[in-house]
């Protein structure tokens, strides 16, 4: 076992520091105030990690308060924050970073495998950050898919992320111009060190002007206003090209450049190899024991959400929401098939409660989401049993719900009574959105099979009415006609069923059933008119094996 870790930030007489890492010719990059990290956690400590997984919104932040409150209550002297996500809502983001910043017991964040946008706003929070192998972070620019913001939208929504960055850097000895970078196109990343103490720092370019070029930070900002006399540092404001760093005027030019880290034209991302060179990583560990071992932790233990919030998480993953879709709509097609049975009605109602409730426990679906479901069904049984055929109400109630369905899983913002998706969960929104249509097809495409298939498929078959009802038997025996059913496949390939047939209905039609039609009791769907038994029919089309009837409104007066 190996363990791969920055090679000024440990000593290799510490627990858990294998031989060779300890001489990795990996270049010695200390902290802006020349503190080892791993020197401000405790050695020996009960260590309690924290799994932070999926997108960041409200809810995270409760969750991993309860879970804090649990570790210490446990006995927990360091918290390890394993991260696992693609990014989130900013306001949440910054919530939790000051609650981590809070915190009376020391953390470190463990990056395994992903910590993008809200993510390293996170991990940055913490005293000290580890990585896994194969693991990335960085791109933090608020950003809105499909649209671009105005200079003063951008300038605003960047101020409170680069002000939470630079505390956090100052708080716990990261380089700022790190995560500056990872927010603003243009900011170039440079690894200097001091020619007298050997400290090394990561600056951007206009630092890098002063620091190694020995310029003022009037002159990089192209102003020709001397320092005033109380400022005795070279400082200036947090732009793309500005100086970040403050440096003692005797030190300016007494630096050297050791290599360029990042050239600007992207946001910057690091895998863990590359946060390890520049500093912001401190080691990287493969599984809990090299964790345990890198801390020198007496203990190590995780604790997860409670079991009723992790199964609610993984109901309100997008592919599993479509398939409770399938479940709900097709399960609701089989009770209309076979009425008062209740199978399908049960199936369908155990799917629809847990497409609603589930985003209720973790805090993502909102009251009026459900309303909004609810008014889309009542339009819908409208259309169905008050108002004939298939118009407004109809399309109205599939939107509302559609619409419903989808927005529950998707972080909101704001207040009011309909508080809008998070302007940064636009892809949440499209995962949405797609696996909702998906549920739809997959749903159609379960119609057609059923209605083709509905008296021979197993499970379903048994739903079927199997007998011949009294009522019928007289009259079939009467005219000698056969009493076999047949199924519309084999009626239609001995020719004897015809568009304009006449017959009976046998039983229930919703919109599939049995018919009586020339002798023969056969499988017969509407197009979505409900027919009761002893009605007269006619048959409207014959498509391979489907036989598509209607009533026959000759004789149903």
């Amino acid at each position: 076992m190996t363990l791969l870790i920055q090679a000024t930030a440990l000593d290799a007489s510490l627990p858990g520091v294998a031989g060779d890492a300890a001489q990795s010719p990996l270049p010695a990059i200390t902290s802006p105030t020349g503190v080892n990290p791993i020197s401000t956690l405790p050695t020996g400590a009960n260590v309690a990690i924290l799994k932070v997984e999926g997108m960041i919104y409200g809810y995270t932040l409760e969750s991993l308060r309860d879970r804090v409150n649990q570790a210490v209550q446990g006995g927990a002297s360091l918290i390890v924050i394993e991260l696992d996500t693609p990014g989130g809502t900013v306001d949440s983001a910054l919530k939790i970073s000051k609650y981590i910043k809070s915190m009376t017991v020391p953390t470190v964040a463990w990056i395994n495998p992903q910590a993008y946008s809200a993510g390293i706003l996170i991990a940055s929070a913490c005293n000290q950050i580890v990585m896994s192998p194969v693991s990335a972070t960085g791109d933090c620019a608020p950003i809105v898919p499909g649209m671009n913001l105005s200079p003063t939208e951008r300038a605003k929504a960047l101020s409170p992320i680069l002000e939470e960055f630079r505390d956090s850097a100052r708080s716990n000895d990261y380089d700022y111009s790190l995560f500056h970078a990872m927010c603003v196109l243009g900011v170039e990343l440079y690894q200097v060190e001091h020619t007298q103490t050997g400290q090394r720092r990561l600056v951007n370019q206009a630092d890098y002007a002063v620091m190694v070029q020995g310029k003022t930070a009037e002159e990089v900002e192209g102003t020709a206003n001397p320092p005033a006399a109380s400022q005795p540092a070279a400082t200036a404001k947090d732009d793309v090209g500005a100086a970040t760093v403050s440096v003692a005027d005797t030190d300016r030019g007494q630096w050297k450049l050791t290599k360029k880290i990042h050239d600007g034209k992207t946001l910057l991302t690091l895998n863990q190899q590359r946060a390890l060179d520049a500093g912001l990583a401190s080691a990287i560990v493969r599984n809990d024991t090299e964790l345990q071992q890198y801390l020198g932790a007496a203990t190590i233990r995780t604790i997860s959400p409670n079991t009723v919030a992790l199964i609610a998480y993984w109901l309100t993953l997008p592919a599993i929401r479509a398939l409770l879709m399938v479940v709900l709509f097709v399960g609701t097609y089989i009770e209309l098939q076979a009425p008062g049975v209740g199978a399908g009605g049960m199936l369908a109602l155990t799917a629809l409660a847990l497409l609603l409730v589930a985003p209720f426990l973790i805090g993502l679906a909102q009251v009026w989401h459900v309303l909004l479901f609810f008014v889309g069904l009542l339009l819908l049984l409208v259309e169905f049993f008050v108002i004939p055929g298939f118009g407004v109400a109809g399309i109205g109630g599939i939107v509302c719900m559609f619409v419903g369905l989808v927005l529950m899983i998707v972080p909101s913002t704001g207040q009011g009574l309909f508080p809008m998706p998070a302007p940064e969960m636009a892809r949440r929104l499209q995962e949405s959105v797609i696996s909702a249509l998906m549920g739809i097809i997959a749903s159609g495409v379960a119609f057609y099979y059923i209605t083709k298939h509905f008296g021979s498929l197993p499970v379903l078959n048994r739903l079927i009415l199997k007998s011949t009802p009294p009522q019928f038997a007289t009259g079939i025996a009467t005219a000698d006609r056969s009493t076999a059913h047949v199924s519309g496949d084999e009626a239609v390939g001995q020719g004897r069923i015809q568009p304009g047939a006449k017959g009976r209905a046998i039983t229930e039609l919703r919109p599939t059933g049995r018919a009586e039609i020339d002798g023969q009791i056969i499988d017969v769907i509407t197009q979505g008119e409900w027919i009761e038994p002893d009605s007269p029919i006619q048959v409207l089309e014959v498509q391979g094996n489907r036989i598509v009837v209607e009533t026959d409104s000759s004789k149903s007066g």
